[in-house]
């Protein structure tokens, strides 16, 4: 039996009276498969890539899975043009910056970037996120005549380099 808060967010879905902005963002659906013996278990799938934008910040307080009140860098995003809320904590288990606000370092507010899902060693579902390419204008582009005969003399010969052996390389 569901409780009552679910039966009153469902029954809300269906009669769309829930506001875009408090839908939450998320990489990953739920969706049930067949465990053996007709049990049914939920089991999370990466629901694409998303291309989205911060429209605006703040700090707030919130409350990590285990319960506990946690600092949270709290944003509202556009997802695909839909307004959604994006919660999440300053630090990590371990007392570190989490690695998803690093990632966010150089995105600024309105830049479009995007997030997925990718599958962690324990099985579990983290986000990466990477910047949308620039547009190259015309300008930027070099132009190439077709009908100029090529020479041999215009490539770098591979013979006046120094042999360099992997070892040398430092890491």
């Amino acid at each position: 039996m569901s409780t009552l808060a679910k039966q009153l967010a469902e029954k809300a879905r269906e009669k769309g009276a829930i506001a875009d902005k408090n839908q939450f963002f998320t990489v990953t659906d739920k969706k049930k498969v067949n465990a053996g013996g007709g049990q049914m278990v939920d089991v999370e799938v990466p629901n694409g890539q998303h291309r989205v934008k911060i429209i605006s910040q703040k700090m707030g307080k919130g409350k990590s899975y285990n319960g506990a009140e946690q600092d949270e860098l709290q944003m509202v995003i556009m997802d695909n043009g839909v307004e959604k809320q994006w919660n999440m904590p300053v630090k990590n288990e371990d007392g570190n910056l989490y690695y998803l606000i690093e990632d966010l370092e150089d995105i600024e507010i309105g830049e479009e970037f995007f997030v997925e899902a990718f599958k962690l060693k324990n099985g579990k579902y983290g986000k990466r996120i990477s910047k949308v390419a620039s547009q190259a204008s015309a300008e930027n582009i070099p132009t190439i005549q077709l009908d100029e005969p090529t020479d041999e003399e215009d490539r770098p010969s591979l013979e006046a380099g120094e042999d360099i052996s992997v070892e040398d390389i430092p890491f």
